[in-house]
């Protein structure tokens, strides 16, 4: 797993560490969004590049809750 952790700035990690705070629900509802291309209020602070980079940052974090490990 290929982290951007490094070249977030410190504004994005400190929006991603908000976000995450605000539950998974939230940021469910944030990728969802963003995959419909709508605008992404929560984000109007940052360029294209910086959005790309915390909804990438996001989707990885939430992948731990989606992955399917139970089954054997």
């Amino acid at each position: 797993m290929k982290s951007n952790q490094s070249e977030l700035s410190q504004k994005a990690l400190n929006k991603i560490e908000s976000l995450c705070k605000e539950g998974c629900s939230q940021i469910n509802a944030l990728l969802d969004k963003a995959d419909d291309g709508s605008e992404l209020e929560e984000l109007s602070d940052f360029d294209k590049g910086e959005i790309s980079q915390i909804i990438d940052e996001l989707s990885e974090i939430m992948s731990v809750y989606t992955n399917d490990d139970t089954s054997l």
